[in-house]
């Protein structure tokens, strides 16, 4: 039976900025350290000796810009208001391997921190189909994306979570009949 990771994440990024990031080839995830990564462990301990392995692993994977990925996705919504500049992006991809797809999702949106300046930001929440009680959350921010622990970073995800419901708010006027290919289409 096969498991998915499911990746939904809100953020506001000014549309130039979107536009290059879309553009721009797919970072590899060895661009960040393994301390970097060691956050995404954090719901899921018996990863931590696979962490090595899985991100070459996941270099493997990485080809094409973010906007030829995001176009690979069968299940893609994708989101944007011209107005805000905010934007919605989730999907789920198959996950043969879990930890490397884990890295390989949080690739996706850690590559648009070096595209992001002045008061962008967002936030990702990462699930897996193979454990209901874990959750993963990424702050996106300029230059800068990092874990949130659940007990320790308790106000940053409070403050995430009302960013969240900003943007979906923004969002719920953009046309329900664009699709995900559509948006792309119209920002890239």
């Amino acid at each position: 039976m096969s498991q998915y990771v499911v990746v939904a994440a809100t953020m506001t990024i000014a549309q130039p900025r979107l536009r290059s990031y879309l553009r721009a080839p797919v970072a590899p995830a060895s661009t960040w350290s393994e301390q970097d990564w060691a956050g995404v462990c954090d719901p899921w301990p018996r990863y931590r000796a696979e962490l090595p392995s899985a991100i070459a692993e996941c270099d493997r994977w990485i080809k094409g810009d973010y906007a030829d990925l995001l176009r690979d996705f069968d299940e893609l919504t994708l989101r944007h208001d011209d107005a805000t500049d905010s934007l919605l992006l989730e999907f789920d991809t198959r996950a043969d391997f879990q930890l490397p797809t884990l890295i390989w999702a949080c690739c996706v949106l850690r590559g648009v921190t070096p595209f992001m300046a002045d008061d962008d930001s967002g936030c990702a929440t990462i699930t897996t189909d193979w454990d209901d009680d874990a959750e993963l959350r990424l702050r996106l921010s300029p230059n800068r994306s990092a874990f949130l622990d659940p007990d320790r970073d308790r106000a940053a995800i409070a403050k995430a979570k009302d960013a969240d419901f900003d943007v979906r708010l923004a969002i719920s006027d953009a046309d329900p009949d664009e699709s995900g290919a559509d948006v792309l289409d119209r920002l890239t």
